[in-house]
């Protein structure tokens, strides 16, 4: 679904508007990515499904709202739009898989950065992996 939704123009033209706005400089992919996951934290509404269903990248703009799957194929959507690469990292808890979240690779650093726009604590900086952990979780991951 990233793939395809990163050429939405939709996706494409709402990214470019918000690393503008929020005067990331050019060439600065930490920065863009940074920008916009906060904008899809702090603009998309979380929203627990049951049962889960996927929605398109532009229903959840339509929206602007939707669960930890739907921020994470928007978010991954927009970075791939303006040229970051994005990963998806599907998370089991002590044996169920119950959280995604999208990693955008930045060249700089040659690192993966997570990009948890549903964390509880709003911290785009924290890494929801060791984060389970802390609390005493089983983690196990898939890469897509």
């Amino acid at each position: 679904m990233v793939e395809q939704f990163r050429q939405a123009p939709q996706v494409r033209n709402l990214a470019i508007e918000i690393i503008k706005g929020a005067a990331v400089e050019p060439r600065d992919k930490k920065g863009q990515a940074l920008a916009l996951a906060t904008w899809v934290r702090d603009n998309i509404y979380y929203v627990h499904e049951m049962p889960e269903r996927f929605q398109l990248p532009t229903e959840t703009l339509r929206l602007k709202a939707g669960d930890c799957d739907d921020a994470t194929t928007l978010l991954g959507s927009m970075l791939e739009a303006i040229g970051i690469p994005a990963m998806l990292v599907c998370m089991s808890l002590d044996g169920t898989w119950a959280h995604i979240f999208p990693a955008a690779w930045i060249q700089a650093t040659r690192r993966w950065m997570h990009l948890d726009t549903t964390s509880k604590s709003g911290d785009l900086a924290q890494n929801p992996v060791t984060y389970a952990q802390g609390r005493g979780k089983r983690v196990q991951l898939k890469f897509a």
